[in-house]
């Protein structure tokens, strides 16, 4: 199944937020190497003068035009 959201897609979530960009796929740090979370997505986001991010399920989230 392919990725819903790609780097540099703007979203929100569903029930409303700021304006977020997607930065990447989520992923999960191991030994052999950092391995990509299919569903999850890292955004960041502005809130004034700080930069803040996290990651959201590929669910609550849709694209912004």
């Amino acid at each position: 199944m392919a990725n819903k959201f790609k780097a540099g897609d703007r979203v929100s979530l569903k029930t409303g937020s700021a304006i977020m960009t997607i930065k990447g796929n989520a992923v999960m740090h191991s030994i052999p190497g950092n391995i990509a979370i299919k569903d999850k997505y890292e955004c960041v986001w502005y809130d004034g003068m700080k930069t803040q991010q996290a990651v959201f399920i590929e669910d609550i989230l849709q694209l912004v035009s």
